[in-house]
């Protein structure tokens, strides 16, 4: 079901169409369906339409959001202008009851309501709240390990921060863990919450706008940064095309900027040509290519491997000293295994032989202050070891045993006997492999299937 309408403002459609391709590529590879509704105007823009009349803004405002009323859908955007905008209109009306009546007295003019039951959802809230790093994780198939990002958030993406309700407005860390999510680096920069200063540029100050330009493109470029990454269309448009200006008059900073979105369908395994990485003034292409060329499978696709659990698991490691085997063997490390997956290195960690020296004691899950425990994320790599048949010996000896028999060992008569025990009964084998879906003349052929195909792992290392 369709929740969610997209507004891409005024910029993003008339200026950077590529930022939106590289949405809706990413938009759809994550299974979220939105629509295009008609009638959409401006925000309208708060430097502008608001300083030169408040109920201008907020008609403009209520009037956008009373579309979505009417279709019964949430609005998102990647503006941060927009959402700014939306957002605080839509908290306004709300908190002022006279206002509110008073606007839509206006807007019944046109045929319109403003009802409030629409929400407005900025691009990085709806993915890091909605879809969630763990699930990107997952549609990660060209990790972006080594790649160093400076993010630029932008003043409206988390201020006022009353009104957009995003983030912390002054420690914002959602878009930092998105870009991570990707494999990337996040390189910590001073200047990091400094505005890119295209509010000045739209009042005709380009040399003041210019100098809050260059300061953070001065400071990311000795960092040694690699991209500097935003959503919103006016942060973009400061840092790509002021850049190629500032270049024209001798100061090369070689910035490549990006969208969050562009990142996104680089690290996804997106087709990169179609996504129209040329249109940037400062080529971005060179440095995403060096990046991601390596495909591999997506990390994340295994049944209890929840990887945002598992990245706070290695920073805790409060249970270090309680794992027994540690204590035994300081060598192993539950941690080091995680860490290999994080990396993009899910092969690796299943190859590991000391994945199965976990003794699943529980432990750790009992001390464990998410109530999730490291055992949750070794028995996922076991299971995945299992089915590609790189478990130790003894563990497929006794699956085949299971197979075969319903049973793990079977009762000694002799010994029974002695004891003067009766015989065991009988097993329910047959109704257990009937449950399973494992014939009788074939659970002997799965136990061979499963050592041979162990055997061809080994033999392939």
């Amino acid at each position: 079901m369709v929740r969610f309408a997209a507004f891409w403002g005024c910029f993003i459609q008339g200026r950077f169409p590529f930022m939106e391709k590289s949405l809706r590529m990413i938009l759809g590879e994550l299974g979220l369906e939105f629509v295009d509704l008609d009638g959409f105007t401006c925000c309208p823009e708060k430097s502008l339409i608001m300083n030169q009349s408040e109920e201008a803004w907020l008609l403009t405002a209520a009037r956008n959001l009373s579309l979505a009323d009417a279709a019964g859908l949430d609005i998102f955007s990647p503006c941060n202008g927009c959402v700014s905008t939306l957002k605080g209109a839509h908290g306004h009306l709300l908190s002022n009851p006279p206002l509110m009546r008073h606007i839509n007295e206006r807007l019944a003019e046109i045929g319109h309501k403003f009802t409030g039951r629409a929400r407005v959802w900025h691009l990085i809230e709806l993915l890091h709240d909605e879809i969630g790093p763990d699930l990107i994780r997952r549609h990660v198939r060209r990790p972006l390990k080594g790649l160093r990002v400076a993010v630029h958030a932008g003043c409206h993406q988390m201020r006022p921060s009353d009104e957009v309700k995003v983030d912390n407005p002054m420690n914002p860390h959602k878009f930092e863990n998105l870009v991570r999510a990707l494999g990337a680096e996040v390189v910590d920069y001073p200047s990091k919450l400094l505005c890119c200063g295209g509010t000045m540029n739209t009042a005709g100050l380009v040399d003041e706008a210019r100098e809050m330009t260059r300061q953070k493109l001065s400071e990311v470029s000795n960092l040694g940064v690699d991209v500097l990454t935003v959503t919103c269309p006016a942060c973009f448009m400061q840092y790509d095309l002021a850049q190629l200006e500032m270049a024209r008059e001798g100061h090369r900073y070689n910035v490549p900027v990006a969208a969050l979105s562009e990142l996104m369908a680089v690290a996804f395994g997106l087709p990169v040509e179609e996504l129209g990485l040329d249109l940037h003034r400062i080529d971005v292409r060179p440095v995403l290519e060096r990046y991601g060329v390596e495909a591999t499978g997506p990390v994340g696709a295994v049944e209890g491997l929840d990887l945002e659990a598992m990245r706070a698991c290695v920073e805790c490691q409060a249970c270090t000293r309680s794992c027994e085997v540690h204590k035994m063997d300081p060598s192993y490390s539950p941690w080091d295994l995680f860490r290999r997956v994080l990396d993009g290195d899910l092969e690796g960690a299943v190859r590991d032989p000391s994945l199965f020296k976990c003794v699943e004691c529980y432990e750790c899950k009992e001390l464990c202050y998410q109530r999730w425990g490291m055992i949750s994320g070794l028995r996922a790599l076991k299971h995945l070891a299992i089915e590609q048949g790189l478990a130790p010996e003894a563990v497929s000896a006794s699956l085949d045993n299971f197979l075969r028999s319903g049973l793990l060992s079977q009762p000694s008569a002799s010994r029974r006997a002695k004891l003067g025990l009766p015989e065991a009964g009988k097993a329910g084998g047959e109704e257990l492999r009937k449950l399973l879906g494992v014939e009788a003349t074939t659970a002997c052929e799965e136990g061979k299937a499963f050592r041979a195909r162990r055997r061809r792992k080994r033999e392939g290392e």
